[in-house]
């Protein structure tokens, strides 16, 4: 399980193989302090306080 941590400051508790996509926030939503979005396979959408690199490294070391 990996930690990712939303905009309210809620920690969420993963599994790296829901993660469907992790991607980078724009210059706006970084001012409202959105790091990234993250999108699981089973449509979910969590705007996190993470930054997008630190998520996949965490992915990756995660997987099998």
């Amino acid at each position: 399980m990996i930690t990712v941590t939303d905009i309210n400051g809620r920690a969420h508790y993963l599994a790296p193989a829901a993660i469907a996509k992790i991607t980078e926030a724009g210059p706006s939503s970084r001012w409202h302090g959105i790091n990234c979005v993250v999108t699981l396979f089973n449509g979910t959408v969590i705007e996190s306080r993470d930054e997008a690199k630190d998520i996949a490294a965490h992915t990756a070391e995660k997987q099998p």
